[in-house]
């Protein structure tokens, strides 16, 4: 969005620092550490960030209650203390501690109930927070516009629904919802703010390339910040993990770890941002544009365009059926090459293969407006038997030596009562993403992938004498 996003709050930049004073413990006591609240916490990083910035603290025996609901009154004074540019008075005498906090809300027109000790809502919380916004917005408008900036994501799944607006929020919950704000926060000039806690500029440097807030180097510490924990931990080899980004598959991201460290990125999703564009740009006409970005290809084949931006190695891959539009980028550096590609091959990598078949499979229809499909096990393990025997018999066809046919396979594993069934192979792509793309630029494995009466997915991966094979078994039960 533009500056006009934040002019509401930009407006009392300059006015003095709020006076803290008068607010119930477990809002302001602050210990060094909370107890309840290890590294290993999903929320650790926004609450020791939310502890930093003075907005939340702990309880006097040395726990946070990440778990704790949160009541109007204490989302509303954590909310305000976001903008420390925000004048807060102090409460007259025989005023109520959060008095103060409820007549700045009224001045900025927040939708606050007046229930100060009633726990909040998710809903409630969004529209509050987007009020901030100089917005006024129903819950499923608020929701809706919190999802699509980025600033939450869904709690039980994607869209209003998955966000649970119904659901009452916790401290854990609302200190990731503060973070996420300040994150996108713009004065009203325009410029980013000078602020170490905030990751990401609006406008970023010539060279760099950014998915949803995360940069090749960053570390694994930054990336949970930005993101949050990964849905899946995909493990390809000994050295590298991609981080799963797949709760919202329009925002679908892999981001690779190394070291504790990011060393590869990929997305076919929404939140890519180039060197020197402005925010929100992404894939849109970015074949055009790529080569004003990073110079010119340095090679190309079939459906992939590769660049090189001083030891950034960037590829983007194409639809040649959406005459060459770019729908998926993948980045990594010259001194990772090799772990990122050269792999040693484990049942942890097929596993993580045929799972990031079946989540680009599910981006590309939600893409086109389809439903995505469910993991199907038995239609999985006779695509793993047809990829194992296409390598050991050396044979690539969809009927086997045998005669038997996808059909004749599926039917093996019980799945013998159907209304559609259909099947996708591939061999020698030497990863999901390049095996996805095959079939993304062919038109009969295409059509398949996009078919609309398929319900469920099962995908089977197998290296044969280092030749990789993948099968992939639609499958829709009467």
């Amino acid at each position: 969005m533009g500056k006009n996003r934040w002019l509401k709050i930009a407006g009392v930049v300059g006015i003095a620092a709020a006076v803290w004073i008068g607010v119930p413990k477990g809002i302001w006591a602050a210990p060094s550490m909370f107890a309840d609240v290890p590294s290993s916490h999903w929320a650790y990083e926004k609450i020791m960030w939310s502890k930093g910035q003075g907005i939340a603290s702990g309880y006097p025996d040395g726990s946070f209650k990440p778990s704790k609901s949160v009541t109007e009154a204490e989302f509303l004074v954590m909310l305000l203390r976001t903008y420390p540019e925000l004048q807060i008075e102090a409460a007259k005498a025989g005023e109520i501690w959060h008095a103060p906090y409820y007549r700045l809300a009224k001045e900025l027109n927040l939708q606050v109930k007046q229930q100060p000790h009633v726990s909040i809502t998710r809903g409630h919380a969004a529209q509050l927070m987007t009020g901030m916004m100089g917005t006024t917005l129903t819950v499923t408008e608020a929701v809706q516009f919190m999802l699509d900036e980025g600033l939450a994501e869904g709690k039980n799944g994607s869209g209003v629904e998955g966000f649970a607006p119904n659901d009452t929020l916790t401290r854990a919950e609302a200190q990731t919802f503060f973070f996420r704000l300040k994150q996108g926060e713009r004065v009203e000039d325009g410029s980013a703010k000078e602020d170490e806690n905030v990751i990401k500029q609006e406008t970023l440097a010539p060279s760099a390339i950014d998915l949803q807030g995360v940069q090749i180097g960053d570390s694994e510490a930054d990336v949970i910040a930005a993101l949050g924990q990964p849905n899946r931990k995909d493990n390809i080899s000994g050295d590298m993990t991609w981080y799963i980004y797949n709760r919202d598959l329009k925002k679908y991201a892999q981001v690779g770890i190394m070291n504790q460290e990011v060393v590869a990125l990929f997305s076919n999703g929404a939140g890519w941002r180039f060197g020197g564009e402005d925010k929100g740009t992404g894939l849109a006409d970015l074949r055009s544009r790529a080569d004003k970005l990073w110079g010119e290809s340095v090679g190309s084949s079939y459906n992939v365009v590769y660049y090189q931006m001083d030891d950034i190695e960037i590829t983007l891959f194409t639809d040649d059926h959406e005459n060459g539009r770019v729908d998926g980028v993948f980045v990594t550096n010259n001194s990772n090459f090799d772990y990122v590609y050269n792999i040693n091959v484990t049942e942890d990598t097929l596993k993580a293969y045929e799972l990031q078949v079946f989540d680009l499979t599910n981006t590309f229809r939600v893409s086109k407006g389809l439903k995505p499909l469910t993991w199907n096990e038995k239609a999985a393990v006779a695509a793993r038997l047809h990829s194992e025997d296409m390598g050991v018999r050396d044979f690539f066809a969809h009927t086997n030596p045998d005669g038997k046919s996808p059909g004749d396979r599926m039917a093996a594993q019980g799945l013998t009562k159907f209304k559609a069934t259909g099947e996708n192979i591939a061999g020698g792509h030497i990863n999901a993403i390049d095996a996805h793309y095959s079939w993304l630029n062919s038109s009969g494995h295409r059509n398949n992938m996009l078919t609309s009466g398929y319900t469920t997915l099962g995908v089977g991966v197998k290296f044969i004498n280092e030749v990789p094979y993948y099968t992939q078994n639609f499958y829709t039960p009467l």
